[in-house]
């Protein structure tokens, strides 16, 4: 995700990229074509010719002079590195999952609002322009009253990673990977009164239901499977007027009164170009300059984003018995 976010700060206006930290030589070079992860984006070579360089995080955070720390860290350093750029003044983009532990994203909250700097998340999700277009087809009604939703997100096991496969460093694929989907659920319809989760695969994989008081069922499928299972995500909301869904990235719609166009009812949804971790980022950078809060991405989802995913977790050792939702 760091060789994701320098790409992506590049076509920001106003970034500039001060100061870099990283333990492997390759990468400080400029050099990022090693960098692994479920999106080939394609990395590159980056020229820090004119960037600070730095193998020590700490060193970079207490003695660079920048007004922001962009965090791409393993999950257990999360809250460190965010407390230390708090301590020092800095404004903090953190990448997802917030951190490990409920009691670690209250001390980071504690601390952005000692500091009066901004902190968020980077739920990418939030800004993708195909989960946009979901939000606003529901806000302003055009699926109706919500009856039922799927989220799906599933990977080959990410063996390219030294840490993720720890579950004590990284959470597991439901604190990893599928935090993206809770916080989807968080984002659109809140906190549900009830949980229940099983797993799926013989990895580290989930089936989980979120139940809500007003009759909703949302369900969360995937995870890690296999080595060289292929990333997919996707999701199928169905409302009261009609269906969207992502599948194999295509994103349509149907509406249930009536089939306009082909034998199923679908038809193809143009979603506005533009690049979800550019958009993050450069939401991040006006929030830090206007001073003000990331309303569209509030770092208390965030949090709770962790705290459901950890309940979910928790589900799943319980083999599907449901779970009060106590966040």
């Amino acid at each position: 995700m760091g060789a994701t976010h320098i790409q992506a700060m590049t076509s920001v206006p106003g970034a500039v990229l001060a100061a870099v930290a990283a333990r492997n030589e390759k990468a400080l070079s400029g050099d990022l074509s090693e960098a692994g992860g479920n999106l080939d984006r394609g990395a590159a070579v980056v020229d820090f010719s004119g960037v600070a360089k730095f193998q020590d995080w700490r060193a970079m955070i207490t003695t660079s002079d920048v007004e922001a720390v962009d965090i791409c860290l393993p999950t257990e350093f999360h809250c460190e590195a965010t407390l230390l750029a708090f301590e020092h003044g800095k404004h903090v983009l953190v990448e997802k999952p917030m951190a490990l532990t409920a009691a670690e994203c209250s001390e980071m909250l504690a601390a952005a609002h000692r500091a009066g700097k901004t902190l968020m998340v980077a739920h990418v999700l939030r800004f993708w322009p195909e989960y946009l277009e979901l939000r606003r087809s529901i806000d302003n009604g055009g699926l109706g009253a919500v009856r039922r939703a799927i989220f799906e997100r599933l990977c080959g096991l990410p063996d390219w990673s030294k840490w993720l496969t720890d579950s004590a460093r990284s959470g597991g694929a439901i604190v990893d990977l599928l935090i993206h989907d809770v916080d989807q659920a968080i984002a659109l319809f809140g906190l549900p009164q009830e949980v229940e989760c099983r797993s799926v695969e013989a990895v580290d994989t989930i089936e989980a239901v979120l139940l809500y008081s007003s009759g909703l069922e949302v369900r969360i499928r995937g995870g890690w499977y296999p080595s060289g299972t292929p990333f997919s995500m996707g999701f199928e909301v169905e409302g009261t007027r009609g269906t969207m869904k992502l599948e194999g990235g295509r994103l349509e719609v149907k509406n249930s009164a009536e089939a306009r166009n082909t034998a199923t009812g679908w038809e193809p949804v143009t979603v506005p170009k533009g690049d979800g971790y550019e958009s993050e980022i450069a939401y991040f950078v006006d929030c830090c300059r206007e001073g003000r809060a990331p309303s569209r991405c509030l770092p208390e989802d965030s949090a709770r984003a962790v705290q459901l995913s950890i309940l979910l977790r928790q589900a799943r050792l319980e083999e599907g018995r449901r779970l009060p939702c106590i966040v």
